[in-house]
């Protein structure tokens, strides 16, 4: 009788398993997809949600209690601040460098990079918010240093993440406008319109921190997808998106 039971938990363990909450910045939902496929080859027991949005509003949920076990933030910033606030248990690693991009799926020129946007032809820019999305806040820095900031101000659209100016864009609701590379290199949006490297030199590198989160503490496979994402497996995924890794 013991043997049944403890067999029909086992058999319940590994059906329904722990669940494993990401919270994730809308760049790297697209490569998260293929890392979180591949680790759950290797432990089949998990169940893993993903809540996509901002880096900025990610970090203000998670304040305000929301039950996510890790965080995978677009810089270093959010992480930090949660580890020095006591909303998270472990430090901050960088688990990649992200590289912003100039993305248009209509016949503009993008030959003078983000001087192309001086193009009068050019109506509507599409562009993170700054104040929640770190690869928005470098997009300002660069149209700031480059010196065009003042001239195409006025032609912003504002999204609230990575993901919802990506939409704007591929839906040609905006002529052109910011997002990451990660984007234009995924399955989805591959070969799709036309894109162009911004200057690193016009912008901060876009260092990417994960953190685990004081809900997953006891939480058997967040130290373990941190391990996985870290690993040769999760980075040549990780490259295959674009992004830079320091080996």
């Amino acid at each position: 009788m013991k043997n049944i039971l403890f067999a029909l938990l086992l058999l319940f363990y590994v059906s329904y398993g722990e669940t494993l909450t990401i919270a994730a910045a809308a760049n790297v939902q697209y490569a998260l997809k293929e890392i979180t496929q591949e680790f759950q080859k290797k432990y089949p027991a998990v169940r893993i949600t993903k809540i996509i949005s901002s880096s900025g509003k990610l970090t203000a949920q998670i304040v305000r209690g929301a039950p996510y076990d890790l965080l995978l933030s677009a810089d270093m910033k959010y992480p930090e601040f949660l580890y020095k606030k006591g909303f998270a248990i472990s430090k901050p690693v960088v688990y990649a460098k992200g590289t912003l991009v100039l993305w248009s799926m209509k016949d503009i020129p993008l030959e003078n990079e983000i001087k192309s946007l001086l193009n009068p032809s050019i109506k509507k820019i599409a562009i993170p918010d700054p104040k929640t999305a770190p690869y928005g806040r470098e997009a300002k820095k660069a149209l700031e240093k480059s010196g065009i900031y003042p001239k195409v101000r006025y032609k912003l659209v504002y999204g609230e993440s990575v993901g919802q100016a990506t939409q704007y864009i591929y839906k040609g609701l905006v002529d052109v406008g910011f997002t990451a590379k990660s984007v234009v290199l995924s399955p989805q949006m591959k070969n799709k319109g036309r894109w162009i490297e911004i200057d690193n030199s016009l912008y901060s590198s876009i260092k990417q921190g994960i953190v685990i989160l004081k809900h997953g503490e006891k939480n058997l496979y967040a130290q373990k997808f941190i391990e996985f994402l870290l690993s040769d497996t999760g980075k040549k995924i990780l490259k295959k998106y674009g992004y830079q890794i320091d080996e």
